[in-house]
Formats: C-alpha cells, sequence, structure tokens
C-alpha cells in the first residue's frame, strides 16, 4: 500500500498562523511616527542608485539559547531604566548593532574566534 503524503497549504501550515502573530505584533510595536513604507508609482521612477543607498531590511530568524536571550533581555531592561522606556532601541536594533560590531572585530583574532565558535557549535549538536 502506497503512503500518502500531506500536502503543505495555508490550511495546515504551521507556520501561517505564527506569521500572522508576528506581523500583528509588528505593527504594534512599531511606531506611530513610522508609516508603513508603501512604494508609490513616482518612487518607482527614480533611479537604481537612489534606491541602493537607502537600507534595506532583511528579516531573518535565528535559534539563540536562553542563555543568550536572557542576557538580551537583562541588557535591554538596564537600558530601560538608564535611558526611560521610551527612549531605549528595540532589542532588534540591539542585536543588529551587536552582530556589525562583532563582523567588524572578527579579523583581529580569527583563530580565537574559531575555536569560540567552534565550540559553540559542537554544544548545539
Amino acid at each position: 500500500m502506497a503512503k500518502r503524503r500531506a500536502r503543505l497549504n495555508d490550511e495546515n501550515d504551521p507556520l501561517s498562523s505564527t506569521d500572522k502573530v508576528l506581523a500583528g505584533f509588528e505593527q504594534l510595536s512599531q511606531p506611530a511616527s513610522q508609516p508603513d513604507y508603501k512604494p508609490t508609482s513616482q518612487q518607482a521612477g527614480k533611479s537604481l542608485s537612489q534606491q541602493a543607498d537607502k537600507s534595506r531590511i532583511r528579516k531573518a530568524t535565528f535559534q539563540l539559547s536562553e542563555a543568550v536571550l536572557q542576557q538580551l533581555d537583562k541588557f535591554h531592561l538596564q537600558l530601560q531604566l538608564e535611558l526611560g522606556k521610551s527612549s531605549t532601541p528595540y532589542k532588534e536594533v540591539i542585536v543588529e548593532e551587536a552582530i556589525a560590531q562583532f563582523l567588524e572585530q572578527a579579523g583581529s583574532n580569527r583563530d580565537e574566534l574559531l575555536k569560540a565558535l567552534r565550540s559553540r557549535q559542537e554544544r548545539r549538536q
């Protein structure tokens, strides 16, 4: 007897409901002063060089250890106490800046970094 394979569609996709929740959360967390970006026909006619100057944001999902997330939460709460809740950058901004600084400094002590990365990779498996 041949095995039936389930096909993934909108009705049985476990991620579709997650995406809807995340989209709703992003709308709620977006400040009112920051309108949604919707290109107009005038903007579509701009040259490629002008469009390339704008920073592009791409969503990414990574698994992080509980310890790292707790450190991030603690740091974010400390910033809220120091700067005030309304002036504190989003966690995404903190993570993006941390990654950018990490990558800039990665070349200076490459051997030590590779050793640490291999160790962390082994702990994940």
